[in-house]
Order: C-alpha cells, then structure tokens, then sequence
C-alpha cells in the first residue's frame, strides 16, 4: 500500500438537530392523538425578530453562550447557553436591551464543536491518526516504550528513505495545520539479500516497520490508546474520531489462524475487519526489489485499506496489538500486517500498554 500524497482536506460541520417530544396522558374513552398546542407570545413577528438581531448580535459574544433562534412557532426568541452562568448573563442583557421574558426562552445544551476526525490534530497522540512527512501521508501505528523513550512505530516505507535511518521529520496531521514536529525517525534496520527465506535478487526484512520517532518534548502521547471511530460496525468508511481503544496488551504470535477475524484503524478507511487468509507469507512489494518474510494476509469482499493507511494498527478482536499494516491490493479489499512478534524481533522488545 502506497503512501498518500497530500491532497486538500475538508472540514466536516455537522449539521444542527432539534427534537421536539409529545406528552401523553392516559384517557378513559380512547380518542384520536392531539398534536401538542404552544401559545404563541403575544408580540409582533416583525418585533420578535428585532429581538432576535440584538441577542444575537450582543448574547453570542457572552462567554459561554452556543446559539441564538427565532422560533417562528412560538414566536421567541431562543438562546442556547452552556451553563447557568451564561444562562443568567443572558437574561440579564434582554433586560437591558429591553426583551420582555416573555419572549425569551433560555436553555442549556451542550456546547457545538466541529467533528475531530482521524485526519485532525488529535492531543494526545494515539494510534491509527494521520501523520505526515515530506510530501506524504501514513497513518501512527501504535505508541511504544523502548529504554524509556517515548515514542510511536510506523511503516518503514513512511519513512524518506524505507530501510535505515535520515532522521525522518514527522508532523501531526500536516506541517501546514501545526508547523512543529511530533518527532524525528529513530530506528530503522536496513533491508539485506540472502537471508534465509529471501528471494533470489530480493532485499528483505520481516517487518515493514520503523520506529518513527521518538517524541519531542512537550508532545502528549497516550500508551496503549488506538483510535475508535464512532462507526457502529467495521467497514463503513467512517473517519470521525469517538475517543480511543485501550489496547489489552501484544499478540505475540507470527503466525495467526486462517479465518480468524481481525481489525485496523487508519487515516484513510478507518475501522475496518476482515479474516485471515494466510499466515507466514513471503511478499513481493510491487514496484520494487524488497519482499517481506512471514507476513499475514486478511481479505474482505468489501474495501478494507487504501492508500495513506500505511503504519495503521492491526488488532485482535481481544483488542490485543497484533502488528503494523503496510500495504494491500489495489481493489482494496487485502490488506497485509507485519505481524508485532516480527516489530519485536527487530526493533528490540518494546512496550506497548501501561503496566
């Protein structure tokens, strides 16, 4: 799976929605529903709306306020606050600005944010978010401790170089949203011929996976945390961030069980599944002279990577740690990991959860 050129991003704003609940009461003949009745106030429309210019203009640069309407239904004015605080600062303004109380509804909600998505800055940095490099995008695999260094494993191809280490420069999400790196590209084993399993004219390892960097000073990082999207089942496409996964610990093992299911979060597809449908597989890398040894392959009939979901975690229906993804096929629907036991073998033990 290729790294993702930078492309224009979009914000998403989601959309406002009001729910109006019915009372019911119990009748001793039956009787047809009733929709509910709301008296109007008993101002002109025309001066409820100049109402509503002021408080919307003067509230909503009260701290702590969220909206201001004018409900044509009831004919008020209604402002939205945060907490009581803002709610008495509001009525305390219409009264200085001469809106009767009767034509005035205070509520609290719950404040309006923009949706954090897995392509946003994300604080602290947990696995499965989009990071960059140069002119490319990959996907933070996991966090990991190694002789104290705090610090977070990716592909080695989201790297300038795959395969020994430049000093890498990352950043999270873009250089262009927050211009200062989250760390620098540490470790990084050389791919090398004829060891044992290599093709013939082949450079391998067993694992496309590097340790990124280690973190600068200053940038929060979460162990053991893995991004959750707020899809309700795998494979929708979501990107929107709905805090993270406590990972239970590492699987260990390099080679999986055919049919088992298993599960990754990356910046491009988000929370996608499918079954393992080979173990310890040597893999050519399309495109280039590297193959990797003893990697596990996962199918789906639907897309399950794409491009840029290169570092992504790969985990266990257990939510155990089961490895880094690098790449996949171009209808997207395999998706191949290095398995973390292989991470492990070369880039030393590392801790990945809290003790």
């Amino acid at each position: 799976m290729s790294r993702l050129n930078l492309n224009t991003l979009r914000l998403i704003v989601p959309a406002a929605l009001v729910v109006v609940a019915a009372a019911c009461q119990d009748a001793t003949t039956p009787m047809a529903p009733v929709a509910a009745r709301i008296t109007p106030s008993a101002y002109a429309p025309q001066q409820v709306e100049r109402w509503f210019d002021l408080m919307a203009r003067e509230g909503l640069a009260l701290p702590g306020t969220v909206l201001a309407d004018y409900d044509e239904t009831t004919n008020r004015v209604v402002v939205g606050v945060e907490h009581a605080a803002a709610a008495a600062s509001v009525r305390a303004l219409a009264l200085r600005l001469g809106v009767p109380a009767a034509a005035l509804v205070v509520r609290e909600m719950e404040p309006i944010r923009f949706a954090q998505t897995l392509r946003d800055r994300v604080d602290p940095r947990i696995g499965g978010i989009q990071i960059h490099f140069g002119n490319f995008l990959c996907s933070m695999g996991f966090n990991a401790v190694d002789a104290g260094q705090a610090s977070f494993v990716t592909a080695s191809h989201c790297t300038n170089t795959q395969g020994g280490v430049e000093g890498t420069v990352y950043y999270q999400p873009l250089q262009s949203v927050d211009g200062v790196s989250i760390g620098t590209e540490v470790e990084d084993p050389p791919y090398v011929r004829n060891i044992a399993g290599c093709p013939r004219g082949k450079k391998c390892r067993h694992s496309d996976a590097s340790r990124g960097a280690a973190y600068n000073p200053g940038i929060n990082s979460a162990l053991g945390q893995i991004a959750r999207t707020d899809a309700a089942s795998p494979n929708t496409g979501s990107l929107v961030l709905n805090g993270s996964i406590t990972l239970t610990g590492g699987d260990l093992r390099d080679h999986f069980t055919s049919g088992e299911t298993i599960n990754k979060v990356g910046r491009t597809t988000g929370w996608t599944q499918g079954t393992v449908t080979a173990t310890c597989a040597t893999v050519n890398v399309s495109g280039s002279n590297i193959s990797q040894i003893c990697q596990t392959l996962v199918e789906n009939s639907v897309q399950i990577v794409g491009a840029g979901d290169s570092g992504s975690p790969v985990y266990t229906s257990a939510n155990a740690l089961a490895g880094i993804l690098w790449g996949g096929n171009s209808s997207g629907t395999l998706l191949v990991f290095s398995p973390l036991k292989n991470v492990d073998d070369e880039l030393g033990s590392l801790q990945v959860t809290t003790p």
